[in-house]
């Protein structure tokens, strides 16, 4: 099965169950690859009830590395999912080369200048159509593509509502990202939790895949999974609609360092 690039930890103070859990669950699956992705901590305790503490940090890398010797069966790679907000750049440099990660996930969970603390779940604004609300959460998602601090590009759509894709009005923004996504030798992220939630769709929705396909990019899948049993949540109906498309291409991480296979042929990809 294609690896699950995106797995939290109770270090988040929102997820639930031991680190060896999400493994076990992983292994029962058939799952031969995986990464821990938990929140990473921001400055000054912002939103610190659903991340991680800075001091956890040390604690975190040890423990995964603890778990790649227990469980020799899978390949478990120390991944971080990172918030841009404008601002923090300074910050999440300073964390992203004091540890040893394979993998950065850019998320964008908030947009300065929103409403409710900035919450990219609680937008309001009455009045502004719809579209514009969409640009504000892709123009700061592509400024943290432009920073090259990340890895992958997670849950492109995380804001879309079920009233309107973000690919019906904002499709030329969308171009826009995949294309410097590339530039910065980047993957995509197709997240499966929103198959969980009232959207009932993955992150991004799958019609966005031939506009990915067209910038070159590679994909990884993830479960954003916050309880053992939502590990690999619904891959194999994933990789089942992931066959249909020719010369589709899935990255694979070490060291912050990308390589890429054909998802049809198993074949090793440029």
């Amino acid at each position: 099965m294609i690896a699950d690039y995106h797995v939290h930890t109770k270090l988040c103070k929102h997820a639930r169950g031991e680190m060896e859990e999400y493994v076990e669950s992983a292994l029962a699956q058939g799952l031969t690859e995986m990464a821990f992705t938990d929140h990473i901590p921001l400055p000054d305790n912002f939103d610190i009830a659903h991340r991680m503490d800075e001091s956890d940090l040390e604690g975190y890398i040890k423990k995964i590395a603890s778990l790649r010797k227990a469980y020799p069966g899978i390949n478990i790679k120390t991944g971080i999912e990172a918030d841009f907000y404008d601002g923090f750049e300074n910050y999440l440099e300073k964390i992203l080369s004091r540890y040893d990660f394979d993998l950065v996930i850019l998320s964008v969970h908030f947009v300065r200048g929103w409403p409710q603390g900035s919450w990219a779940f609680s937008y309001d604004f009455p009045g502004r159509r719809l579209a514009d609300i969409y640009s504000d959460y892709l123009q700061a998602l592509r400024r943290g593509v432009d920073s090259g601090l990340f890895d992958i590009i997670g849950h492109v759509d995380l804001v879309k509502s079920a009233k309107q894709s973000l690919l019906r009005e904002n499709a030329d923004e969308l171009r826009s990202l995949f294309s410097a996504a590339a530039r910065q030798n980047m993957a995509v992220e197709i997240n499966t939790s929103g198959l969980r939630k009232d959207i009932a769709e993955p992150y991004p929705n799958l019609n966005m895949l031939p506009l990915i396909q067209q910038a070159g990019l590679a994909l990884t899948l993830g479960s954003d999974a916050h309880r053992p049993q939502q590990t690999a949540f619904r891959f194999a109906e994933m990789e089942a609609y992931l066959a249909k498309f020719k010369n589709l291409k899935l990255a694979q991480f070490e060291k912050r360092k990308m390589t890429s296979r054909l998802f049809n042929t198993l074949s090793q990809g440029d």
